[in-house]
């Protein structure tokens, strides 16, 4: 934590000038590689080193405070470095005096102030609030806040406030022929508004479902920096609208889906954009309101007498759903472990009978599982790095509860883990490098949906999403009341309003309404579990197989190159 207490100036037996003094934290010292260290104030003036010294302070703080900020990343999950502080050149130094100079001339140059409002303008500010303002505009343009680059901007800050004031008298006066002539000097070397950092500010501080190294600020990353490529800069502050709408239209002709175009391409760009203009580091975003409109793509006769094809199907079929449920059945292979043959056995149902997302049932723990009244269990569903939001009870179907002998049974699996204390249905000892992007419980859905495809489920249904969509059909078919259905699942009916949100949805409530959805009448459910049989892979699944290696060994490939 910074330092509370200001230091004093003092004086060194080896120098005219006062320094400043400062105890390196215990925490920073093998960073630093001291145990306290000395700054010139670059006065011999005591008045003048105790304004100094506030401005020096802090740009020590501000050092420290990025120290223990790359400390941290280095300890927690694996982020992208941070971006390298720009070089400060000349050229730099005279374009921060060009904005400085700028601000303050617009700001006041279309009614110039008078009586007090003059005198505070022709004041400017003490030299502490100077060395303040330098090390905001150089931490603010992504440079090193240091002691030597503050001493080189205060004097060029003075003088842009010095012109500023005489532009504004010009023009009180109504000599705008004497108004400064800025478009001489040149622009910055260095991008104004980094986008690219400002993305990691945004994915660090914006709220962005798992954080910086999440799965969205993953697949987003890339998406900022092709379009910086695209645009040949960086600088966040030059972008125009018109800009983005060329990069749709380059992603329009690189056959990307143009629903992909809208909610991450695009998406990720006014995101950001858009996080750093409520920090008030951007007027506004370039990206804001940009429409990818969907093609309009003419029929030919021959398209128009071919018979309209159905839409596509979201849900599994009644029949599906029962091939799937008896195969959960099946004495699992001795080959796989305990925790992959109970997540065979119990996720289906639990997404059948609940509506809920695939993740948010592998990453259950036993403590999830509770005890509501006589007869009553639930399951409590906790945000993710999925679409969860909010926290919510879901009621567990009888059908659940009932099944299997003694010993068998749901709850009797619940209880084994929870004396092991591990998750249901994944063991955090056989962790193989995971990450956040990717944890363990991401993996156990994956393998319940391929192993949803080797019974013969056609791949044009999501092989776990296809419950969510199944139970939505079910509910509305056997009249499930339509606010309760959306407690269940966690989805907000689109013509809700503030009233939705009122009461508590009773846990009571929401199990009569689950208890409307009929029980699967599964043959199997009465007769022992059939012992497990090897398929022989078809052609189309060794297919299907390779193509999934290739796209992961792409994938790979693809990562390392974004890293390197």
């Amino acid at each position: 934590m910074p330092t509370t207490k200001m230091p004093k100036p003092i004086t060194r037996p080896t120098s005219e000038n006062y320094w400043i003094r400062k105890k390196v934290p215990v925490d920073l010292r093998p960073l630093v590689g001291k145990t306290e260290i000395w700054a010139s104030l670059g006065t011999k003036d005591e008045r003048q080193a105790n304004i100094r010294i506030g401005a020096a302070n802090a740009a020590i703080e501000a050092q420290w405070a990025r120290l223990r900020a790359q400390g941290t990343r280095q300890a927690g999950p694996a982020l992208p470095p941070a971006p390298a502080p720009f070089k400060l050149t000349h050229q730099d130094l005279h374009a921060l005096r060009r904005e400085e100079h700028t601000r303050i001339r617009d700001r006041w140059m279309q009614d110039p102030p008078t009586g007090f409002g003059k005198l505070r303008l022709t004041q400017g500010g003490d030299e502490e609030s100077l060395h303040l303002d330098a090390i905001d505009l150089l931490e603010s343009g992504g440079y090193e806040a240091s002691l030597a680059n503050v001493g080189r901007l205060v004097p060029l800050l003075i003088q842009a406030r010095r012109e500023a004031v005489s532009d504004v008298e010009h023009a009180r006066a109504g000599d705008y022929d004497k108004i400064a002539d800025l478009t001489k000097i040149p622009e910055r070397s260095t991008p104004a508004l980094d986008f690219i950092a400002g993305f990691e500010e945004y994915a660090a501080k914006g709220g962005l479902r798992g954080g910086a190294s999440g799965r969205t600020a993953t697949r987003w990353r890339p998406k900022v920096k092709e379009f910086c490529d695209f645009v040949g800069h960086r600088d966040l502050k030059k972008i125009k609208t018109s800009d983005g709408y060329d990069w749709v239209d380059r992603l329009i002709e690189r056959k990307i889906p143009r629903d992909s175009i809208r909610k991450v391409w695009i998406a990720a760009l006014s995101a950001a954009a858009g996080f750093l203009v409520e920090r008030r580091k951007l007027d506004q975003n370039p990206f804001l309101g940009i429409r990818v409109r969907d093609e309009d793509e003419p029929e030919d006769e021959e398209q128009q007498q071919q018979p309209q094809q159905d839409p596509p199907r979201k849900a599994f079929t009644p029949q599906e759903a029962k091939k799937i449920l008896t195969a959960t059945l099946v004495a699992p292979s001795e080959f796989i472990s305990v925790e992959m043959a109970m997540a065979r056995r119990w996720v289906p149902w639990l997404c059948a009978y609940s509506g809920a997302r695939v993740n948010e049932l592998t990453s259950l723990r036993p403590e999830d599982i509770a005890p509501y009244g006589i007869n009553l269990w639930a399951m409590r569903i906790k945000p993710s790095l999925e679409k969860t939001k909010t926290w919510r009870v879901v009621p567990i179907h009888s059908h659940i509860i009932d099944q299997g002998s003694e010993g068998l049974r749901f709850l009797d699996y619940v209880a084994a883990r929870a004396k092991l204390k591990k998750p249901l249905f994944y063991d955090p000892e056989r962790r193989r490098g995971g990450t956040v992007r990717h944890p363990q419980f991401h993996k156990v859905a994956e393998r319940i949906g391929e192993w949803v495809h080797s019974l013969g489920i056609p791949y044009d249904v999501k092989p776990n999403h296809g419950w969510r969509h199944l139970f939505k059909s079910v509910a509305r078919h056997v009249k499930m009341d339509r606010e309760v259905e959306g407690f269940i699942t966690g989805h907000r009916p689109k013509d809700s309003n503030a009233g939705n949100d009122y009461g508590d949805p009773w846990i009571e409530t929401m199990s009569a309404e689950i208890e409307k959805y009929p029980r699967y009448d599964i043959a199997a459910l009465d007769h022992p579990p059939v012992p497990h049989k090897r398929r022989r892979r078809t052609n189309f699944d060794v297919a299907v197989a390779k193509a999934a290696k290739e796209r992961r060994k792409t994938a790979r490939a693809t990562r390392a190159s974004d890293a390197g």
